[in-house]
């Protein structure tokens, strides 16, 4: 479903993507947890969406979800 999402941002279509990019992102906290490299990829793409559709709100509390490159296992 990730990758659908992302077909539909590249498509300018984020009434579709922006469901199955929360869909993604919170199967992948739940399954994965917040700091596994997908659940993050998965929040910033969320996190652009909403930047590019000027909701600032929800990429600002969203992006607060992002781990800190520090906290981040290597």
């Amino acid at each position: 479903m990730h990758q659908l999402a992302l077909v539909y941002v590249e498509q300018e279509r984020p009434a579709k993507s922006e469901p199955l990019l929360l869909w993604a992102f919170e199967g992948y906290e739940v399954e994965l947890g917040p700091e596994h490299p997908c659940t993050v990829e998965s929040l910033k793409q969320l996190v652009r969406l909403y930047e590019s559709c000027d909701k600032p709100n929800e990429a600002t509390e969203r992006g607060a979800k992002l781990p800190r490159l520090e906290d981040v296992e290597q």
